[in-house]
């Protein structure tokens, strides 16, 4: 397994700097929006290689990823390498009120059902246990270099990041160029003790 760099290095911030974290999410997603396909590929070739290598070494059972939405970074190769290495995946789903998110085993990313009303892709079948968990792959807005994520806005990995095993390796998939010192950060938000980018595998903080 390739070892992580250390530390994962900020990117310039924005020009203008963002008031509140809306202001944040909107900075980012122009990054994101602005990536070429060639960089989106090679952050999901990234993201496969060392997810991968992770599981492998610690003997996953099951590894968490997520649909991505939008730009988001792609793990469909993720995902689909987990399942050629014989390790089993999970999705997250929110529970009908969207008031939380339930981890689901899931067979791959062609598994995925639309959620009524929404963009988001869930998988069907009853949720496992946050236990269950080997390993997580946490959709990130933004990053500061600490490992403090900036998510979506509706907080529901900052409430289930806590419930999976603390010896559990929580990786932020997050684009090179959103590694920033965001503000304001409040103790809720969840962190993470890595971060897979374009440039490859970063221990934070």
């Amino acid at each position: 397994m390739t070892a992580p760099h250390s530390p994962l290095a900020a990117a310039p911030s924005p020009a203008t700097l963002p008031a509140d974290k809306a202001g944040w999410r909107a900075a980012a997603d122009g990054v994101l929006r602005n990536r070429t396909p060639q960089q989106r590929k090679a952050h999901a070739a990234t993201l496969a290689r060392h997810v991968v290598a992770l599981a492998q070494a610690r003997g996953c059972q099951r590894v968490a990823v997520y649909a991505p939405i939008g730009a988001e970074p792609d793990t469909r190769d993720v995902a689909n390498a987990l399942l050629v290495a014989g390790i089993g995946l999970a999705y997250p789903r929110l529970l009908p009120d969207g008031s939380a998110l339930q981890m689901v085993p899931c067979a791959g990313p062609s598994a995925l059902q639309p959620r009524p009303r929404s963009r988001l892709l869930e998988p069907p079948g009853p949720p496992c246990d946050p236990g269950q968990i080997d390993l997580i792959v946490v959709p990130t807005v933004a990053l500061s270099p600490e490992g403090v994520r900036l998510g979506r806005g509706g907080g529901h990995y900052d409430r289930y990041l806590p419930l999976v095993r603390a010896d559990v390796p929580r990786v932020a998939a997050v684009a090179a160029g959103c590694v920033w010192p965001w503000q304001p950060q409040e103790d809720h938000d969840a962190r993470v003790g890595l971060a897979i980018t374009e440039a490859g595998l970063f221990s934070c903080g």
